[in-house]
């Protein structure tokens, strides 16, 4: 089978892109696979997938082959031009000798290699010409084959001959260096590949590393050293427009960029540490935007009531938790799933992260005085039905978003409290009176981000006792196997290649919520007590905290219990 033909069968790549790529061929030549590559169309794990099946060379695990031993790369260095072999992108990674008499020349029996471009046939004819030895392939990404040569040779030797002293034409100079490009493209194709929301890039004094935060969890993708680092810092700056030379202040970008015919935007940020320059890379994906508020992990029981909520005519609902729990997610679904012809709905953020179509968007800027209150104040006058303000950050935006809710507007908006009992006395805490937040609170939502189980390797999963003894899961299953339809099915996953061995593959949110009524007003006014506020939701509302809704989504198989406890 054709290249192609292989792409579209594994992967369902298209025939036009396909098409694309062919005719590019024809102009400039080259492989069709590295030019569906260089279009965004395929990434190159997906290309080292289809060579795989077309040449039945298989794939290279990491787990079964550790690597060449420093004493047979050694060996080998005093047969073979090993420089020239991982120039050509051919590294070897284990080697067969034959035992030979006391200070007798040293024999090759065979060698293993890993590359990327298995079309050289120029390379094993060398190898069998000098060396004399069968040779095996196995077919590797770029970042393994970097990873696994790095101590064999430093790779980016050219980039370590230069000295930099902070000279600003030398950063530019490296950051536009082919391995730099090269190496950074396959940070971010690994990234998407593994479903990455962030990409951490951290000095260090003796390594930096790169960290991949994935389902919410950061994990160490590898180790470079300084000056590769230095190199990819100053890349990343370049195409999110910051300037390179400076490294004493904080700075934030973005740019845009097409990785494995996945359309992203990346939100830059970097900030000076004590022993170098540290970037965060936010990976946006546009084609992934589904905001369906019954995809939310919201139970059936508690969906009328953030329904209900945020069908009011007026009043503020707040969502609250800590950063990173999903509340800007949920507050655009809530949005969503309003009814965008009849009412007008202006938001205030800070960032906009996704642009959704017919909502009107406000990016705030405090270097120029557009902060959340002034934002609101002006948006009063564009007569909005529905107005979203990002975060509640100072008692100014508070009074302004009370005051909005009070002059008949639905504000949602967001605050960092630990549960949602709390949000209310966090807000006395701003300086707000009492009587103002019963007049305009409608209801506040809690949320924390769990990771799912992996659906390709989860297992069904039998409690110990101790477990249930010491978590109300099976009080919870009774209490609501009739009114959720709640199936005793709880499962746990092994690790597999689809979710890198950690068990968990996507996310869903744990809720808690209240519908602000007047029994509760009243109390709140009375006792001032947080105490006496959970008591009587938990015993007169049907109150949910969080733990326990994270409970009944173990008992039905999309968690683990370690998950629940670790953000609850």
């Amino acid at each position: 089978m054709l290249i192609g033909e292989i792409l579209t069968e594994l992967f369902g790549i298209g025939t036009n892109e396909i098409g694309r790529a062919l005719e590019l061929q024809k102009e400039v030549g080259g492989f069709i696979g590295q030019i569906l590559i260089s279009m965004g169309a395929i990434n190159e794990i997906q290309l080292m997938a289809a060579l795989s099946k077309q040449m039945d060379i298989p794939l290279f695990d990491k787990e079964s082959h550790p690597g060449l031993s420093p004493e047979h790369f050694a060996k080998l260095s005093g047969i073979l031009d090993t420089e020239y072999l991982i120039r050509q992108r051919y590294v070897p990674i284990s080697a067969e000798f034959e035992s030979t008499e006391d200070n007798g020349p040293t024999k090759c029996r065979s060698i293993l290699f890993i590359t990327n471009d298995p079309f050289k046939s120029s390379v094993l004819d060398y190898v069998s010409k000098v060396a004399g030895c069968g040779t095996g392939l196995l077919l590797a990404t770029e970042q393994l084959i970097n990873e696994l040569s790095r101590p064999l040779q430093t790779l980016d030797k050219d980039l370590v001959s230069l000295n930099i002293d902070d000279n600003p034409e030398l950063l530019r100079e490296m950051a536009s260096e082919a391995p730099v490009i090269k190496f950074l493209n396959n940070v971010l194709s690994n990234a998407v590949e593994l479903r990455a929301s962030d990409i951490h890039m951290e000095p260090s004094e003796s390594s930096c590393r790169i960290k991949l935060r994935i389902d919410g969890v950061l994990h160490e993708a590898e180790s470079i050293n300084e000056k590769l680092f230095l190199a990819l810092v100053s890349r990343v700056k370049l195409l999110a427009g910051l300037d390179i030379a400076e490294k004493r202040l904080p700075q934030d970008g973005k740019f845009s960029t097409k990785i494995s015919a996945t359309l992203i935007d990346v939100r830059v940020s970097s900030i000076p540490f004590a022993i170098g320059e540290g970037v965060v890379m936010r990976l946006l994906y546009r084609e992934r935007l589904t905001f369906d508020i019954t995809k939310l992990g919201i139970e059936k029981d508690m969906a009328p009531v953030i329904l209900d909520l945020i069908n009011m005519p007026y009043g503020i609902l707040l969502v609250t938790g800590p950063t990173g729990s999903g509340k800007t997610t949920s507050l655009y679904s809530m949005l969503s799933s309003l009814d965008k012809k009849e009412k007008k709905i202006i938001t205030v953020e800070d960032p906009v992260e996704y642009k959704i179509d017919g909502i009107n968007q406000i990016q705030v800027k405090d270097e120029i005085g557009l902060s959340f209150a002034a934002c609101l104040r002006s948006i009063l006058r564009h007569d909005p039905d529905v107005i979203m303000v990002g975060e509640i950050r100072d008692p100014e935006t508070a009074a302004v978003a009370v005051q909005s809710a009070l002059t008949g507007h639905l504000v949602l908006s967001t605050l960092h409290t630990n549960d949602a009992p709390s949000s209310l006395f966090r807000l006395i805490e701003m300086g707000l009176e009492g009587y103002l937040l019963n007049a305009s609170i409608l209801g506040i939502i809690a949320q924390r981000i769990i990771r799912r189980n992996c659906q390709f390797c989860s297992k069904p999963f039998v409690p110990p006792e101790g477990l249930l003894s010491k978590y109300p899961i099976m009080a919870l299953y009774e209490k609501y196997k009739d009114v959720l339809d709640l199936k005793f099915d709880m499962k746990r996953g092994t690790g597999c290649r689809k979710c890198a061995g950690t068990g968990y593959r996507g996310m869903i949110a744990i809720y808690e919520a209240f519908k602000y009524t007047e029994d509760l007003k009243e109390m709140f006014l009375k006792d001032q007590s947080i105490i006496a506020m959970r008591r009587s939701l938990v015993e007169n509302h049907g109150f949910r905290p969080l733990r326990e809704d994270g409970l009944l989504k173990v008992i039905a198989g999309t968690t683990t219990v370690e998950e629940v406890l670790r953000v609850s």
